[in-house]
């Protein structure tokens, strides 16, 4: 089974956008922390492929979690196969994504995650042979996960800064404290899909001033 890293770099930096606090002209201080499951999958068929990843992320003292969900079904298809000498292939199949508010709940010592959600998705089905791309959209798309940890906690910490002379500074921390785990998605009424995933919690604080 796949390990993942469980860094949430899109999740966080929603968050902070979302909720910046001013310390005055020109200068702003983030800070936050969440609880975190992911799920994510990738499955071989013969020459066609179905990956994509569900993710829950729910901020500190808030009862609903941000969903957001992302997956690929198809094949890398020779659209000249009568021309042995031309090699173009291009992605045949379906591509779906989307976002929304949901629930999320993690038991003790991050061993368990079960999450739900009830959200828009959008599809693209596309062929880069024919050179079509046609778009849809369905509402009101159940999507969950159920996840068991199998795996130690794990902790990572990092910083970053971003420095012009007299003009602009930027300093970030993060953290985050996951266990690895295993469990199974469903998206819509497809059945469930086997993934692997994280639980966990993650941390972050912002400085910027200029």
């Amino acid at each position: 089974m796949r390990r993942f890293v469980f860094v949430v770099m899109a999740g966080l930096m929603a968050m902070a956008l979302a909720a910046p606090v001013s310390a005055g002209a020109n200068v702003s201080n983030t800070s936050g922390s969440a609880t975190v499951a992911e799920a994510f999958w990738d499955q071989q068929n013969g020459d066609s492929s179905s990956f994509g990843y569900l993710s829950f992320w729910r901020q500190a003292k808030t009862a609903e979690a941000t969903v957001e969900f992302w997956a690929q079904d198809g094949t890398w298809a020779d659209c000249t196969p009568d021309d042995p000498d031309d090699d173009a292939y291009g992605f045949v199949g379906t591509v779906r994504y989307g976002y929304g508010i949901g629930s999320l709940t993690v038991g003790k010592g991050y061993g368990s995650a079960t999450a739900s959600a009830v959200m828009d998705v959008y599809s693209a089905i596309i062929d880069d042979c024919a050179g079509t791309y046609d778009e849809s959209f369905e509402a009101d798309v159940a999507v969950s996960l159920d996840l068991t940890a199998n795996g130690p906690k794990a902790m990572y910490r990092g910083t970053g800064s971003f420095h012009v002379p007299s003009e602009f500074n930027s300093h970030s921390s993060y953290s985050s404290t996951s266990r690895s785990a295993a469990g199974t998605v469903e998206i819509g009424p497809s059945g469930p899909i086997a993934a692997d995933g994280a639980i966990g919690t993650v941390s972050w604080r912002d400085h910027t001033n200029g």
